[in-house]
């Protein structure tokens, strides 16, 4: 593998070059870019990815029910694109969005899918 300095001009990747699991699957994080904040984690493959591409609304590929779905499309709380990075190892992508509609990103109703606490610390939601 090739060192990366920190110092050369980088060429974007394409959904092509990224290393998706045995079942083509790439996991993507998600997170607020005005906080911060991580909202949940999901799963994308190649079409996937270039649909939350081209069309600037976060989709994924649902494990359970095997079908595509773009994130809010029933519930109104779209998130929409601001920019995806992989991470070094090609396999793991961090996506940027703005929450849109009432900025929910759990199912529970949450603004985050990341409040359970595991440590014995008191369970704490992220802030908008």
């Amino acid at each position: 593998m090739t060192e990366i300095t920190g110092n050369e001009q980088l060429k974007p990747l394409t959904p092509g070059q990224l290393k998706y699991d045995q079942k083509g699957l790439i996991p993507a994080v998600i997170q607020d870019d005005k906080t911060d904040a991580v909202l949940m984690v999901g799963y994308m493959n190649e079409e996937a990815l270039k649909r939350t591409i081209s069309e600037k609304r976060v989709c994924f590929w649902s494990r359970s029910r095997q079908e595509y779905w773009v994130k809010g499309e029933t519930s109104g709380n779209i998130f929409t694109l601001r920019s995806i990075n992989a991470d070094c190892d090609v396999d793991t992508l961090l996506i940027r969005v703005i929450p849109e509609g009432p900025g929910v990103a759990c199912h529970t109703g949450r603004y985050s899918c990341f409040f359970n606490s595991l440590d014995g610390a008191e369970s704490r939601e992220p802030q908008r």
